[in-house]
């Protein structure tokens, strides 16, 4: 599907805003998370505080109600699959991945670990046509542009790879001197890292799969509560599992409001996600949000720095060249239909 080339150019730059957001949000969980000491209970709240927003819209707004009526239908007369409704799990699979992996490889690896996942699942979900946008050609100039914004993030991030700290703020610990060990060592950062990926590759399909809900149901209300809802019900059994069986401090709620708004900024880009990815496709909506996500980070980092801020040269020319790779990926198809 064509759209306006302003309508278009409209979509792509609210979602490098909203990508921004994400980088908010994850400042705004990590610092709930050191607070209450508990990062998975800590999520869960985020989590609670966008649905219970959202259940309030579906039911208050005419909209909301008719979205929920039209996802019903449309599910019960097979225009979108049942599963389709498990969606929001896998935003909290993200949560959860980002929660326990990232204290082992750092937060470098998970970021770049997320972006190549996202950058394989944009390219595959496009190419098959998951998404409402229908189905997109993979050219070579999607290809090269998807390369460069990966290249891109692991310049931004390369800083950090040889300064990650561990989560006590102590340097990292040098590798082991038993080989077994370094083979585990080794075997474990594999594994996270794979993990990682597939959380990446888990937001491009649910990017698609909110896209069709919120299409069906003419409201991205609807898909939105579907996708807080999963997540939702995900966290509530990890956090009872694992406060059950970790040995967990007594959780307690700051008293910083700020602190709570995590799941208020999530609310807006899945929701600006699920209407975009219609207009400018899967591979266009994560790759904006890669490029949003690293300039949030370096503003926050500058304008409110913490203990862990690390800005180089790298940073910022990685972070500009995400935009290079978003304009290689966009331009050429401008182009072409002017000729």
């Amino acid at each position: 599907m064509n759209s306006p080339r302003g309508v278009d150019v409209l979509a792509q730059v609210v979602e490098v805003l909203c990508g921004t957001g994400m980088a908010v949000q994850s400042r705004l969980n990590g610092e709930l998370g050191a607070r209450t000491g508990d990062a998975a209970a800590a999520s869960l709240l985020s989590f609670g505080t966008g649905l219970v927003i959202v259940v309030l819209l579906a039911v208050l707004l005419p909209a909301g109600r008719r979205g929920t009526r039209n996802l019903i239908t449309a599910v019960r007369d097979r225009e979108i699959p049942w599963w389709f409704l498990i969606s929001g799990m896998f935003g909290a699979y993200l949560v959860l991945i980002q929660t326990f992996t990232t204290p082992l490889v750092g937060v470098a690896v998970f970021i770049l670990g997320v972006v190549v996942g996202q950058a394989i699942g944009g390219l595959a979900v496009d190419r098959v046509g998951l998404s409402p946008g229908g189905v997109k050609t993979l050219t070579g100039w999607r290809f090269a542009g998807t390369a460069l914004v990966v290249l891109a993030v692991l310049l931004a991030q390369a800083p950090r790879f040889l300064h990650e700290v561990a989560p006590d703020g102590s340097a990292q610990a040098p590798s082991t001197t038993s080989h077994q060990a370094d083979l585990a060592g080794v075997g474990t950062f594999v594994l996270m890292a794979v993990l990682q990926v597939t959380v990446g590759v888990g937001v491009a399909v649910q990017t698609a799969m909110n896209g069709r809900m919120a299409q069906q149901a003419r409201t991205p209300i609807t898909s939105t509560l579907v996708n807080f809802t999963g997540g939702a019900i995900l966290l509530v059994v990890v956090t009872v599992v694992h406060r059950g069986t970790a040995d967990l401090p007594p959780w307690h709620f700051p008293t910083q409001w700020w602190l709570y708004m995590g799941g208020v900024v999530g609310l807006v880009f899945v929701a600006a996600g699920a209407v975009l990815a219609r207009v400018i496709g899967v591979l266009r909506t994560s790759l904006s949000m890669t490029a949003g996500m690293l300039t949030g980070a370096l503003l926050l980092d500058v304008l409110v720095p913490t203990a862990g801020a690390l800005i180089t040269p790298l940073t910022v020319v990685g972070t500009a060249l995400t935009f290079v790779g978003l304009l290689i990926v966009t331009l050429p198809w401008r182009l072409r239909r002017r000729i």
